[in-house]
């Protein structure tokens, strides 16, 4: 019998919950009525008043709204429901108070501020009576305690307060039942306009259900859409959605043929200060204004002066302009042990030196490249690597935007940043981890490409790229953790025994500033492994290890979800075991002889996940769940529930809206949003 009642609560509160949602806007004094519901409206920008904030000024925050055909849908919305109510008949007019649903008041006491007021006498006060005023945009409030203060909208500070200047008009809407919202249909989405050179592929999204896809080309008539259009000259598409006898807005956007870029000679940014290396070229760069530097000129004041370049997907280049190409060559060292470079200009046995105040010069010689002014510390910034120079190290080499140069300032100017030559992988060395494995054995090789650590442990450093896996064994020092790129530029010699590939005598390991979580991650391993996961960082979830008799003692293989398993080995770490429970266990893919195996490496405990909605914890979501989150609601006995799973709507809070989301659910076996 109580959970029948239970129920029927539910359906009451939920039916209350589902009621009218619909406002309508008010065009004359007559639609105000005693008991009724309304919404304060700034039209122009779409939003209604929220609840009442602040702190030493209180206002009405704003929510977004939807308003279609002069009709407004609140449901799911923080928008506050004002209830009327007549308050008497002033010097003004007849005044209204507007309570909210726990019978505070909406009050105007001081200053711009909106406040709200809940004691017995609040209606007696003036600053609660509100004088109704029908205006050309509709009927708005002005307050009977000054009634020069008028509820508006301020667009500036989003709010809804009372002014007296004039700012965005609030009007006022009133709840009709009788109304039902206008059926719309969703616009697509179109890629956005955009310049092409040869072709270009336009997808158009649909973002109704249920709806057909209808597109238009320049002033041409609509037609179905049925897969991504080819787009070869400068075109207008125009897009819209029809379900039934709805159609949506159009939307448009327009693709701009221009023609070809020839970009030559490319020079990509450097992000850390290993990447600098003796003999390679390097250019300055203005990325914000995508300048490079150029020939350094100027009468009593010498300066680098400032080339456009194309920088297309962070790749610089120089062909045909005359940008200044750099030469690395190595400096000294200052007091606080920093490496110093020296940069000659173009080959020509000058280099860039800072001498006094904000120039940038030149100097030739044999002793030039033993002067401090030509010498530059490399500094790892959020920008790129800036050179601060040694003689003194509050000059930076910048641009200045005011008047377009590259100097040497110590205010804040514009970053000027180091790029370096990019050379073709053909002629860079190995650039992927799957080059690097299938490399003849005592093979010797530089890799220049992005490897990702998975795991260092006693010598051993995993590696992971978007091409495969990589180790490198007989490391020596270092701090290497998970999820940390290595700066390019590093050696090895391959090595390997029947068919597990690995690397030794590794020199020039650092690890760069950048990190790759998502490659670093340990894999889920739930079936057979080959040759493509062989030094794999993977994990094997909710392993069951017995205690027995002999606790601590290692399995000898771990059962995997497709009803296989994989033999556990000790080829690389001799692991104590945990005495018994349930545990993720973490490892290397290896091989011993012919048979891949697993190398222990971590443990941690098994957390088994909880079913969204399973209230009753049987494994099932379905009405008996219902009712034992409406029996929790009532008499808050947590003992029968699992609490997990019982915030349905993921708000963090468990209230009546969990339960109705749950029946949302099973009446349309699908979780809102």
């Amino acid at each position: 019998m109580k959970k029948i009642i239970s129920l029927l609560a539910l359906a009451l509160l939920t039916m209350s919950a589902w009621a009218a949602n619909t406002y309508v806007k008010v065009t004359s004094l007559e639609q105000l009525v005693a008991g009724q519901k309304y919404i304060l409206v700034n039209e122009e920008n779409s939003r209604a008043m929220g609840a009442i904030a602040g702190t030493s000024t209180t206002y009405g925050s704003y929510v977004g709204v939807t308003i279609t055909d002069g009709i407004i849908d609140i449901e799911d919305t923080d928008v506050v429901e004002l209830t009327a109510d007549e308050g008497g008949t002033y010097s003004y007019g007849p005044t209204w108070h507007f309570t909210y649903d726990d019978g505070a008041y909406m009050f105007w006491n001081s200053g711009n501020s909106l406040s709200s007021i809940s004691s017995d006498g609040a209606n007696l006060l003036s600053g609660v009576k509100w004088v109704p005023a029908l205006t050309t945009d509709g009927v708005i409030l002005k307050n009977n305690g000054d009634i020069s203060r008028i509820l508006q909208y301020n667009a500036s500070s989003p709010r809804f307060a009372c002014y007296t200047s004039a700012q965005k008009p609030a009007v006022l809407y009133v709840q009709d039942e009788s109304v039902t919202p206008p059926v719309t249909v969703a616009a697509p989405t179109l890629p956005e306009s955009q310049e092409f050179e040869n072709s270009l592929s336009v997808s158009i999204i649909n973002n109704e259900e249920g709806a057909d896809l209808m597109y238009a080309l320049n002033d041409g008539e609509f037609t179905a859409y049925n897969e991504a259009l080819t787009i070869t000259e400068t075109t207008t598409v125009h897009a819209k959605a029809v379900k039934g006898d709805v159609e949506s807005e159009v939307v448009s956007a327009t693709y701009t043929k221009v023609e070809p870029v020839v970009l030559t000679k490319p020079y990509v940014k450097v992000n850390s200060a290993d990447e600098l290396i003796a003999g390679k070229k390097y250019i300055i760069v203005n990325e914000e204004r995508k300048l490079a530097m150029g020939e350094i000129t100027g009468g009593s004041t010498h300066y680098g002066s400032s080339i456009q370049i194309p920088i297309v997907e962070d790749v610089a280049y120089i062909g045909g302009t005359d940008v200044v190409e750099l030469t690395l060559g190595e400096g000294s060292m200052d007091v606080l042990g920093n490496d110093t470079w020296t940069f000659e200009i173009n080959g020509s046995g000058s280099y860039i030196l800072w001498n006094t105040g904000n120039t940038l010069d030149a100097i030739t010689g044999d002793g030039a490249t033993g002067a401090t002014g030509a010498q530059w510390i490399a500094n790892a910034t959020d920008d790129g690597i800036v050179l601060t120079n040694k003689s003194d190290n509050a000059r930076k080499l910048q641009y200045n935007a005011s008047s377009p140069r590259f100097a040497c300032y110590t205010s804040a100017q514009q970053p000027a940043v180091l790029y370096v030559e990019y050379v073709p992988a053909e002629e860079e060395g190995i650039t992927t981890l799957s080059e690097a494995n299938a490399l003849d054995d005592a093979e010797n090789f530089t890799f220049n490409g992005d490897a990702v650590v998975t795991l260092y442990k006693d010598g051993y450093l995993f590696l992971r790229d978007e091409s495969g896996y990589g180790q490198i064994r007989g490391i020596t020092g270092g701090n290497f953790e998970n999820g940390q790129v290595l700066s390019q530029g590093w050696e090895a010699t391959k090595a390997g025994n029947n068919g597990w590939a690995w690397f030794t005598d590794a020199e020039g390991l650092s690890a760069s500033g950048e990190t790759n979580a998502e490659l670093a991650a340990a894999q889920k391993l739930t079936g057979a492994v080959d040759e493509s996961l062989l030094n794999a960082y993977v994990y094997v979830e909710n392993v069951t290890i017995s205690g027995g008799p002999f606790p601590g003692m290692p399995m000898r293989s771990l059962p995997l979800p497709d009803n296989t398993s994989i033999g556990v080995t000790s080829t690389l770490w001799g692991m104590n075991w945990p005495a018994g429970g349930n545990k993720n266990v973490y490892g290397i893919i290896c091989k011993v002889g012919e048979t891949y195996m697993f190398n222990v490496a971590s443990f941690e405990n098994y957390v088994a996940p909880f079913l969204r909605g399973d209230i009753n914890n049987d494994g099932t979501v379905n009405i008996a769940d219902v009712a034992a989150l409406i029996d929790y609601l009532l008499d808050g006995n947590a003992s029968l529930v699992n609490i997990d799973a019982c915030d349905c709507n993921l708000d963090g809070s468990i209230n009546i809206s969990d339960a109705t989301t749950l029946i949302d659910y099973l009446l349309n076996n699908e979780w809102p949003n």
